[in-house]
This record gives structure tokens, sequence and C-alpha cells, in this order.
């Protein structure tokens, strides 16, 4: 089933190192990105796992390509089905 989440690859630590590396403070970023400060704070330690569209809402805020926010997802461990014949 398909999900809204970006849970699996947001990379919360580079959230935080580039919202303090365009300037903003924690408080201004909010404001930017339309969210509260304890939200923000949750995202950037890992507590909240964002929408997609708020990727799209902090990247936004960040001058930045959403994908500067995403890391590349974990390989699957699962043994591939098999292909019909």
């Amino acid at each position: 089933m398909p999900s809204d989440t970006a849970a699996n690859v947001f990379d919360y630590a580079k959230l935080a190192r580039l919202r303090r590396a365009s300037g903003l403070s924690a408080e201004q970023f909010c404001v930017k990105a339309g969210l509260s400060f304890p939200y923000l704070w949750r995202l950037e330690t890992g507590g909240n796992d964002p929408s997609l569209a708020l990727v799209g809402r902090l990247a936004a805020a960040l001058g930045i390509n959403p994908g500067e926010l995403l890391r590349p997802a974990e390989p699957s461990t699962a043994d591939p089905a098999p292909l019909a014949s």
C-alpha cells in the first residue's frame, strides 16, 4: 500500500544541518515553513515522520529541491518473487 509519508527516507539530521546553514533561526524557519516549533524539533530529532507534502514545504522554505532532504531507501532483504513463466 503506498504511503504519503517519507518515514523511511527522510534525513532528519540533514534538515537540522541545512536549516542552521541557511542562517534561519528555528522560529524564522517555522514561520517560513508554516509549522510549530515543537513539531520542527520533533522532525529534526526523528520524533515525527513528515508527509511528502511537508517535505516539499520544508524544502521550499530552505530554497532547495525536496530530494535533498531524502536519503536513499534501504534495499529490501526480502527474496524477490519468482517470475511466472
